[in-house]
């Protein structure tokens, strides 16, 4: 169908998954932090960061190993 080895899917699976444990425990993170006190915490706010560039670098990391993983079966018609 997509012409993707078993390996290709199990590593697109594998960056989906991170992709969406990350944001879960950034959620988490954010829920907690909140649920102690809604003022501005410099020491919450970077917790709340920290998570937030989790999510930013594992969905960073998807998109880079969607590239090279479907990129060369997309373009293999125009470079045979």
């Amino acid at each position: 169908m997509t012409g993707l080895t078993r390996q290709e899917w199990a590593l697109v699976v594998i960056a989906i998954a991170l992709v969406w444990i990350t944001e879960t425990v950034n959620t988490a993170v954010e829920a907690l932090a909140d649920q102690v006190t809604t003022a501005h915490r410099r020491r919450i706010g970077q917790a709340k960061d920290c998570a937030a560039l989790a999510v930013l670098l594992a969905a960073a990391a998807a998109g880079l190993l969607a590239a090279f993983i479907f990129l060369p079966h997309w373009l293999r018609p125009w470079l045979d």
